[in-house]
């Protein structure tokens, strides 16, 4: 994997996300980018259904799909995992694969597999499905790279599957005037914090991010505290 051939492919799809596209088409090619930015030979989507069990969404060859299905009706194996606890799975080893998955270890390597990566695909932190990455050989790189890499591929797949496509300019008003809002309320919080504690502005707004971090709020919220704190003449930390 490098990091060009990674950036590339995520740029093509969040550039089709913008505009009009197909959801299924985009997701294919998205998964086919995947497995080959992080040098796999095959791979494969699914979600969950509402029978708490897994669909098939895309595969990059009829073994991918194969090997999914089978997975699928034996309700086991690196997908089917990594859409449950929501974690990155991974096995580097045939041997791992047959140890930990048996039966359906034992088909993912009968397909000439020999090592997996799953990554869940969530929303609003859930687990809702996993994006498989099949090896033919042993993965060049290590964790450290390629799951971060695994992981921006499947929150990517996330946004094409949830993000809404028809947003009129009467919704697209309603959201840009939202995140000004939020703008706003970060740059008064600021001016808050400078004036409150003595400190330049850009120490202010590094501040905020401190206590919206320790809050565990997001950086909106935490300024908004901070405005209304000063309205009511109270610490806001």
């Amino acid at each position: 994997m490098t990091g060009s051939s990674m950036t590339e492919a995520l740029t093509r799809a969040t550039s089709a996300l913008v505009g009009a596209h197909d959801t299924t088409d985009l997701l294919a090619a998205l998964l086919l980018d995947a497995v080959q930015a992080l040098g796999g030979a095959a791979g494969g989507l699914v979600l969950t259904d509402e029978a708490d069990g897994l669909e098939l969404l895309a595969a990059t060859s009829h073994g991918a799909g194969e090997v999914e299905l089978y997975q699928i009706q034996h309700r086991g194996g690196p997908c089917h995992e990594a859409a449950r606890d929501g974690a990155v799975v991974s096995c580097r080893s045939a041997a791992d694969i047959t140890s930990r998955w048996g039966d359906v270890g034992e088909a993912i390597v009968g397909a000439g597999f020999t090592a997996v990566h799953a990554f869940p695909v969530t929303w609003g932190g859930e687990p809702y499905g996993a994006l498989n990455v099949f090896h033919a050989a042993t993965p060049q790189g290590d964790e450290a790279e390629l799951v971060p890499a695994g992981r921006a591929f499947a929150d990517v797949a996330s946004l094409v599957i949830v993000a809404p496509q028809d947003v009129d300019g009467v919704e697209l008003g309603r959201r840009k005037r939202l995140a000004l809002a939020g703008r706003t309320a970060v740059e008064q919080a600021k001016g808050v914090i400078a004036f409150r504690e003595d400190v330049p502005t850009d120490e202010a707004y590094v501040r905020l991010v401190e206590l919206a971090s320790a809050a565990g709020v997001t950086l909106t919220g935490m300024a908004r505290r901070v405005l209304q704190a000063a309205v009511d003449g109270v610490p806001y930390a």
